[in-house]
């Protein structure tokens, strides 16, 4: 039996707009529990993709921000928090990986699995096309071992 990308994947697309607000993308990240969400134009193409680690990783200082200014060691945490409220006004645009790694419906679950660990991803867009279609997360795979019945053998 062979199952692909498009049959685990989730069609329930949250995602989010280029110019939405990214405090408003870390709200829907919040409340549907999500890692990172897909960055859609209006007809649904992919743009980009904005994780958890997308902002975090602008809240923190370049190499050479902190060799520049060694005012910014004094009062890392205070710091830390002014970058992530500039952040929040920021557009999603501005902080997003705008060249993200997707598969398409077709892919095996091996190739799936194979990105997600060799590129530490907890989500995966599934682009047919350049349109989202749909969402593999690695709790997928989890779900698809509980629901599957190549799983559950007569004992």
């Amino acid at each position: 039996m062979t199952i692909n990308a498009g049959q685990l994947m989730h069609r329930d697309l949250s995602s989010v707009s280029e110019d939405d607000h990214v405090l408003d993308a870390v709200h829907l990240l919040f409340s549907q529990r999500l890692s990172g969400v897909p960055v859609v134009r209006d007809d649904w193409v992919l743009a980009g993709y904005l994780s958890e680690k997308d902002i975090l990783r602008k809240a923190t200082p370049t190499y050479l921000e902190v060799l520049a200014q060694s005012s910014f060691l004094d009062d890392t945490e205070g710091n830390l928090i002014e970058r992530l409220k500039q952040i929040g006004n920021m557009k999603v645009k501005d902080v997003m990986n705008p060249d993200p790694i997707f598969v398409r419906p077709s892919e095996s679950l091996m190739t799936v699995v194979d990105l997600m660990l060799r590129k530490g991803l907890k989500r995966l867009p599934v682009v047919e096309g350049r349109k989202l279609v749909g969402v593999i997360d690695r709790g997928g795979f989890c779900e698809f071992m509980m629901e599957g019945s190549e799983f559950h053998e007569t004992r």
